[in-house]
């Protein structure tokens, strides 16, 4: 399970507190659509979710950028434990 929180900065300034060690697990996904594209971020067991109209919105930029820095997973599908190898 994963607690979503509502301020990307609460969620970044978690993160800049975290050994390397710990922090090494954090991932994120972009999920696009005609109209939108959607930015979940994880670091532990807190998450971040928003939908950008644009992809060349100045915070999902930072946010991307933070990402990359912090050298975050990039996670492009997810499915099942059960059906990974079936």
């Amino acid at each position: 399970m994963v607690d979503l929180v509502e301020d990307w900065e609460d969620l970044a300034d978690y993160a800049r507190s975290l050994p390397k060690s710990i922090k090494a697990g954090s991932s994120y996904q972009l999920r696009k659509s005609k109209q939108s594209v959607e930015l979940r971020v994880r670091v532990c067991k807190y998450g971040y979710s928003k939908e950008f109209k644009d992809e060349d919105d100045v915070e999902l930029i930072k946010i991307l950028a933070f990402c990359k820095v912090e050298k975050f997973i990039k996670v492009t599908a997810s499915t099942s434990t059960d059906l990974f190898f079936a």
